[in-house]
């Protein structure tokens, strides 16, 4: 058993970092879409007030996990800033969602087995 304390795996995504990559999983996209689809996808339960999304853009962008890219669509909108995942972003969103569903799973299981308590 290793001591407390001590680290066993990799870090995971924080949450906020991975609703926010799975929002830009769909392509690139600017920081108001984000925020919508940050809301959607949690059924509401997160909300990202502008501060929270532009320091985690600026957290991802640091981890290499996001870049911002000019679009056609911001010539119109020049105060938009779009993003889009890197490849390292795109492995990121990959491995938290598959450790993800493995805990899922074996949640699932667990809670399978304690049924008959």
């Amino acid at each position: 058993m290793a001591p407390r304390g001590a680290e066993t795996q990799e870090a995971t995504v924080k949450t906020i970092h991975y609703h926010i990559l799975v929002a830009l999983a769909g392509g690139p996209i600017h920081g108001a879409e984000i925020r919508r689809q940050v809301d959607e996808q949690s059924g509401g339960t997160v909300t990202l007030y502008p501060a929270m999304l532009y320091g985690s853009l600026d957290d991802l962008t640091e981890q290499n996990w996001i870049e911002e890219v000019p679009t056609e669509e911001g010539k119109n909108q020049p105060r938009w800033r779009f993003y889009r995942l890197t490849p390292a972003g795109y492995t990121a969103v990959e491995e938290e969602t598959a450790r993800l569903e493995a805990l899922t799973a074996r949640a699932k299981a667990n809670l399978g087995t304690a049924a008959g308590r």
